[in-house]
């Protein structure tokens, strides 16, 4: 087996790595490996560069780098960022490509790094924190076989982000509603409603109802509540505050309303995300002085 870095192998047929970094460093000669390998960056700015192609990463970018070509990543300013990696082999994603045989497409695609939107980052985040407690247990029943399970939900969501080779041509985008989703990104913390939103850029709210569900695929009261709750992950993840503090800075004012909206979006509690994101700091802390002598991404 070919080596990551400078000499850190994959143990067994999956493995998880990752760390949050403060200090400039690159990989400074590119490196291949006979497994495949899935980088997401969480916070900050990286280059990568996969082949003789090399892409801008920033938060909520999710490449996927196939086995045996040759890549690396570099320092983008300011160095500051967190990532998340997931290496696997052939064999431990076999029999799913059995009955799915383009579950590997994102590593064969046309666009091998993908650029999500705040709901897209909402969803893989959700699952990278599920991998992240499966992996730290190696005590759990069923480990492996969840983890793998999340992984295959993880490459087809990619493969269904790859084009499907259509030449239609893509229709301009309404320049009304990048006005509207900058003016929701930004103020989502506020009192907020459809009626105030139309008649703040002078259209009817039915008009402003459809053109966020034809171009973000959600309603009005989805937009928000996504924004808000992934704020809320945030805040849980890196602050102390209290429940009832997080919820009213991302707009809620009522706790109960909150949980409802957390946990139809996320698919756990805010306690339970809560646990998690502790767990994923447990194991990046642990990782990190290894991950920092031997793999220096």
């Amino acid at each position: 087996m070919n080596t990551i870095g400078e000499g850190a192998r994959v143990k067994g047929d999956f493995e998880v790595s990752i760390s949050k970094i403060v200090t400039p460093f690159s990989f400074l000669k590119s490196h291949t490996h006979d497994y495949y390998e899935i980088y997401y960056l969480m916070s900050g700015r990286r280059r990568l560069y996969i082949g003789n192609q090399c892409y801008s990463l920033k938060k909520g970018s999710l490449a996927f780098i196939p086995k045996n070509v040759p890549h690396k990543t570099m320092t983008a300013s300011p160095p500051e960022h967190e990532r998340l990696v997931i290496y696997f082999h052939d064999a431990y994603i076999d029999s799913a490509v059995k009955e799915q045989p383009d579950l590997l497409l994102p590593f064969s695609g046309q666009e091998p790094v993908l650029e999500l939107n705040q709901q897209e980052q909402a969803f893989v985040e959700n699952l990278l924190l599920q991998m992240i407690n499966e992996y730290s247990d190696k005590d759990r029943r069923g480990r492996a076989l969840y983890f793998k399970s999340l992984l295959t939900q993880l490459l087809l969501f990619a493969g269904r982000k790859q084009p499907d080779g259509s030449t239609e041509e893509l229709k301009p985008v309404n320049p009304s509603i990048r006005e509207i989703v900058q003016h929701c990104n930004d103020h989502f913390r506020e009192p907020m409603t459809l009626g105030q939103i139309a008649g703040r850029f002078f259209l009817s709210p039915s008009y402003v109802s459809r053109l966020l569900k034809k171009y973000t695929g959600h309603s009005f009261p989805e937009y928000l509540n996504t924004l808000r709750i992934r704020e809320s992950q945030r805040l849980l993840r890196e602050t102390g505050l209290k429940m009832i503090e997080i919820a009213e800075q991302v707009g809620y004012l009522n706790i109960t309303h909150f949980n409802k909206n957390f946990k139809l979006i996320t698919g756990m509690s805010p306690l339970q995300y809560k646990k998690m994101a502790q767990n994923m700091e447990h194991v990046t802390l642990k990782h990190k002085p290894e991950f920092l002598e031997k793999h220096r991404f």
